[in-house]
């Protein structure tokens, strides 16, 4: 059987901070990550990015720590754009609506130009 891992990587970039997550955002796993990601300092020009592309499987329990680190980026008027290449990982934004609220994006250059520009979801994060 393969022991489940995840990991956080945070890298402070010049106008926004990076979250690099690998492994799987999955109930008993999360709870570590989600006291770091919490205690982050929001210090930052644009926003941040959440990279996914190492994530190997996600549930609610994931989905939720995503929105309420959102929801205390958005009381400093900063912006979360989310990188998700892996199509099935894409399908679970998808089915969770997550994919309404915040960008999901291909890439980090791509992320970047939303989170500077801004983007406008079909839900917003008091209607999710």
């Amino acid at each position: 059987m393969n022991q489940k891992k995840i990991a956080m990587n945070i890298d402070t970039k010049a106008d926004y901070i990076l979250i690099a997550f690998t492994g799987d955002l999955e109930y008993g796993m999360i709870e570590e990550i989600k006291k770091e990601l919490q205690s982050l300092n929001l210090e930052t020009k644009h926003g941040y990015i959440i990279d996914m592309q190492k994530v190997s499987n996600i549930d609610s329990t994931g989905f939720g720590m995503i929105v309420n680190f959102a929801k205390k980026v958005s009381v400093k008027e900063k912006k979360i754009a989310i990188i998700v290449v892996d199509d099935f990982i894409r399908n679970l934004f998808a089915i969770s609506q997550v994919d309404k609220v915040f960008p999901i994006t291909k890439s980090e250059e791509q992320a970047k130009q939303i989170i500077k520009e801004g983007w406008l979801g079909e839900l917003s994060l008091s209607e999710y």
